[in-house]
C-alpha cells in the first residue's frame, strides 16, 4: 500500500530547499584569511630582508671604522713613543747643560758662554715643555680614540647580534610562508573539490526542478481532464483542484451517500466511475480516499462512531474505483479520518455541510524525484 499524503506543500521551493542544503559549505572565508595571512608574512618576510641587508651595510660600515680607529690608535701610539723618546733626550741635554751651567757659574757668571748656555738651556726647557704638551695630547686623544673604538665594537657586537636575530626570524618567516602556502594549497584543492560537488549538486537541481515542472504540468493536465469528464455535475456535488503539485476531487455526502450510510447511490456511483475511467490511463499516481465527517457524534449498531463511518465511506469508494478502472490496487488506498480535518471549522449547519465528503487525492509518483535527491 502506499503512504498516505501529509496536508502541506510539496512544491518546487521545497524540493529546491532540500537540495540546496545538500551542497557543501565552501571554506571561502577561510580560504581569504590563509591568502592574507600569507600576503601579511610575504611583507614581514621583506621587511626582514631589508633589514639584513641594512644591518649588513652597518657592520660593514663599523668594520671599515674600527679598522680606521685602529690605524688611527697605532699612528698615535707611534707619536707618543716618538715624544718620549725626545723628551729624555731633551732631558739628558738639560741635564748636561745644567751641569755645564754649574761650572761655568762657578768660574765666571758673566761670561758670553755662560750667558749663551743659558739661553740654551731655556730654550731646552720650552721645548720640554711643548713636547710635553703634545705628549699629553697625544694621551689624550689615544683615551679618545680607545673609547671611540670601545664604542665601534660595542655598536658593531650589537649589529651582528640584530643581524643574527634578523636572519632568524627571515628562517622562521619562510617556514611559515611555507606553511601557509601548503595550507593554501590545500584550501585549493578542497575549494576546487567543494566547486565540482556545487556544479555536480546544481546539475542535479536543475533535473529535479524540470521534473517537479514535468510532474507538476502532468497534474495540471489531469485536474482539466478530470474535471472535463465530470461537467455533468455542479460545483454543489464537487470540486476538481490542484494545488501542491497534488490533484483533489472533493465529493460531497449529498453526490454519494444518504445520511449515516456508507454505500454508494446510483449518482455517486456514476461520478466514481467517470473519475475512474480517467485513473485508467495514469499508472503513475498515487492515490488515497479519504472518507470526513462532520463533529456531530454519531452511534449505530453496525457503524460504530464517525471514525468506523469515514473509514468504511472512503473504503466504498475505492472499491468502485477499482472495480471500474485498471489502477494498481498497491497504488490505492482508504483513509478515514472523521471530524479532524474540517474544511469550515463553524458550528453552523452550513459548515457541517462542507465538512462531510469524501476527498480522492491523486498525487504523482515522487521515485524518479527521490531518486535525484538521494544521488550522490
Amino acid at each position: 500500500m502506499p503512504k498516505s499524503f501529509k496536508s502541506g506543500s510539496f512544491s518546487l521551493l521545497t524540493i529546491a530547499a532540500i537540495a540546496a542544503m545538500m551542497v557543501a559549505c565552501v571554506p571561502a572565508k577561510r580560504y581569504h584569511e590563509a591568502e592574507r595571512s600569507i600576503s601579511f608574512y610575504r611583507d614581514k618576510s621583506d621587511e626582514c630582508k631589508v633589514e639584513v641587508d641594512l644591518l649588513k651595510k652597518k657592520v660593514k660600515q663599523l668594520e671599515s671604522d674600527i679598522a680606521q680607529l685602529e690605524a688611527d690608535k697605532h699612528a698615535l701610539e707611534q707619536d707618543t713613543t716618538l715624544y718620549g723618546m725626545k723628551n729624555r733626550t731633551l732631558l739628558s741635554q738639560l741635564a748636561t747643560l745644567e751641569n755645564d751651567l754649574k761650572a761655568l757659574a762657578a768660574k765666571n757668571g758673566d761670561m758670553p758662554e755662560y750667558k749663551a748656555l743659558m739661553k740654551h738651556l731655556l730654550q731646552m726647557q720650552d721645548n720640554l715643555v711643548d713636547s710635553e704638551d703634545k705628549r699629553l695630547d697625544t694621551e689624550r686623544a689615544i683615551e679618545l680614540q680607545k673609547k671611540a673604538l670601545a664604542d665601534a665594537e660595542n655598536a658593531l657586537a650589537e649589529s651582528e647580534e640584530n643581524l643574527a636575530r634578523s636572519a632568524q626570524q627571515l628562517v622562521d618567516k619562510d617556514i611559515e610562508l611555507n606553511d601557509k602556502a601548503e595550507q593554501i594549497q590545500q584550501q585549493n584543492a578542497a575549494l576546487a573539490n567543494a566547486r565540482n560537488e556545487i556544479e555536480e549538486q546544481a546539475a542535479r537541481l536543475r533535473e529535479l526542478e524540470a521534473a517537479l515542472a514535468a510532474k507538476d504540468h502532468a497534474m495540471a493536465e489531469l485536474r482539466n481532464t478530470i474535471a472535463n469528464a465530470l461537467t455533468d455535475f455542479s460545483s454543489e456535488d464537487l470540486t476538481v483542484s490542484h494545488k501542491d503539485g497534488r490533484v483533489y476531487v472533493s465529493l460531497e455526502e449529498q453526490l454519494l451517500f444518504e445520511s449515516g450510510k456508507y454505500d454508494v447511490n446510483a449518482k455517486g456511483q456514476t461520478a466514481i466511475k467517470k473519475i475512474a475511467s480517467v485513473l485508467a490511463s495514469h499508472h503513475e499516481l498515487d492515490i488515497v480516499v479519504e472518507g470526513h465527517t462532520d463533529n456531530v457524534p454519531y452511534h449505530g449498531q453496525v457503524i460504530l462512531d464517525n471514525w468506523d463511518l469515514s473509514v468504511k465511506r472512503a473504503t466504498s469508494v475505492l472499491r468502485i474505483i477499482l472495480a471500474n478502472g485498471s489502477v494498481d490496487a498497491a497504488h490505492i488506498q482508504a483513509t478515514g479520518r472523521a471530524d479532524t480535518c474540517p474544511v469550515d471549522k463553524a458550528n453552523t449547519p452550513e459548515a457541517r455541510k462542507k465538512n462531510r465528503r469524501t476527498e480522492i487525492i491523486l498525487a504523482p509518483n515522487m521515485d524518479q524525484v527521490i531518486g535525484i535527491l538521494s544521488t550522490k
